[in-house]
């Protein structure tokens, strides 16, 4: 049967009331639903907070800890129905429990008391290696030494307790033992073994070295200190020499190609004849240095300091001097020819010749990549400063010239021989007399 609309408006009409009185049934479910909802939320918030709580007090209360793990036994025995709960509790699950609990108590504390003696068995076995290489490296015996100069450098690697005091031990030896006359009359041409060594299990070594190790760049690290130190003729090839301080150090004819040489220090030091041929050197300081007869062919000298160092002979070719200060500074124009000097200063620099150098123009991106790897060690205003240079020179083309404000060098014919001739004792003679004609004529002309 056909139902027509009065008929089915009719019914509507009947349904309704009983759709009205329903209503507030309707909404007083969704508030219920609310409401629980609202209240279990603010309970397991209420046990996270309690839990952090429990697990705080029980870091600092051992009887805490053990009131905890005495309640949690209890939960799980009557978890596994070893405890009646529901009627009484037998004599055998109390034993059963306390038994438990005991035997937790005991097992931790003796945990603890095994950790706590492994702990001070370690230390004195690192104590013993660390006071037995020491002995061992005032022995009068060199392969003692050497033995002890291993020993320190694996206990480095391995224990952090003493890794600081075996680095400064180490460069320390270098130091004190090349200063020796002795030393200095038998290694005039090179490092002994035992140096050598030493500079190897420090700086090289391929990933072996102490300074190369990722625990070598924290700040509190300490920077390696070789100034004033006799290094003739020795090996730093591939070296890890960033912020290494060879200050008055005596360096004539080593090998630092291909060194990482960023913010090292060479001020007042005798680096004639040294080969720093494709070594990173940004913001590395030569200020007064001996760099005569030097090879920087390639090298990566961004920013670096050569105000007032001696450089006659020395070879720039190739290398990149963007900001390099060179104020004050003897050169040899030749060896400066098309050198990237982007930004540099050369303000009272000499040159025996007037140089051809790359003034402004575009920097290219092997220069760039190389700026951009050596922030990680050097000061944020350096890296600043070389972004400065980039975005001026971008795009241009280059243009070569000699800088302004340079002068003549006066050429010296016995000391261009004896750099020629890498005889380095007699350019220091050579030196040493000038300074004292130019003293006695000072001191003429102010009476």
């Amino acid at each position: 049967m056909i139902k027509t609309k009065k008929g089915v408006a009719s019914e509507i009409q009947i349904i309704m009331p009983q759709l009205s009185a329903l209503s507030p049934w309707s909404q007083k479910m969704r508030n219920i639903h609310d409401n629980t909802k609202k209240l279990m939320t603010d309970i397991s918030n209420k046990v996270v907070v309690i839990v952090r709580q429990l697990i705080d007090k029980s870091k600092e209360n051992t009887t805490f800890t053990y009131t905890i793990l005495t309640v949690a036994v209890v939960f799980i025995l009557g978890v596994l129905n070893l405890i009646d709960t529901e009627t009484k509790i037998t004599y055998t699950s109390i034993i059963s429990a306390l038994i438990a609990i005991i035997g937790l108590c005991f097992f931790y504390r003796r945990l603890k008391n095994q950790e706590k003696q492994i702990n001070t068995q370690v230390n004195q076995r690192i104590d013993e290696r660390f006071n037995s290489a020491i002995n061992l490296l005032g022995s009068s015996e060199t392969s003692a030494r050497t033995g002890a100069i291993y020993a320190l450098h694996e206990l480095a690697r391995e224990e952090e307790k003493y890794r600081k005091q075996i680095a400064q031990i180490l460069y320390s030896h270098i130091r004190s033992k090349t200063n020796e006359e002795e030393y200095q009359q038998k290694h005039n041409k090179r490092p002994s073994n035992e140096i050598q060594t030493t500079i190897n299990l420090l700086f090289k070594e391929n990933k072996h070295s102490l300074y190369t190790q990722d625990f070598a760049r924290a700040t509190e690290f300490p920077k390696a200190d070789l100034s004033h130190a006799y290094l003739m003729g020795a090996d730093f090839r591939k070296a890890q020499c960033q912020r290494a301080d060879f200050g008055f150090a005596q360096c004539q004819d080593a090998v630092f190609s291909d060194a990482q040489c960023q913010g090292a220090n060479f001020d007042n030091a005798q680096c004639q004849g040294v080969r720093f041929g494709n070594a990173q050197c940004q913001e590395a300081s030569f200020a007064s240095a001996q760099c005569q007869g030097a090879d920087f062919m390639g090298a990566q000298c961004q920013r670096a300091v050569f105000a007032n160092a001696q450089c006659q002979r020395a070879d720039f070719m190739g290398a990149q001097c963007q900001g390099t200060d060179f104020m004050g500074a003897q050169c040899w124009g030749e060896h400066f020819r098309e050198v990237p000097c982007q930004g540099a200063l050369f303000s009272e620099a000499k040159f025996d010749t007037a140089p051809s150098l790359v003034l402004s123009g575009e920097i290219n991106n092997e220069a760039i990549k190389a700026i951009e790897n050596a922030k990680p060690y050097l000061d944020d205003s350096w890296y600043q400063r070389m972004q400065k240079i980039i975005k001026e020179n971008k795009g241009k083309e280059r243009e070569y010239g000699a800088p302004e404000f340079i002068e003549k060098n006066s050429e010296d014919s016995e000391e261009i021989q004896a750099i020629t001739n890498k005889d380095w004792d007699k350019l220091e003679q050579l030196q040493n007399a000038k300074k004292v004609t130019e003293s006695a004529k000072y001191n003429k002309n102010k009476t």
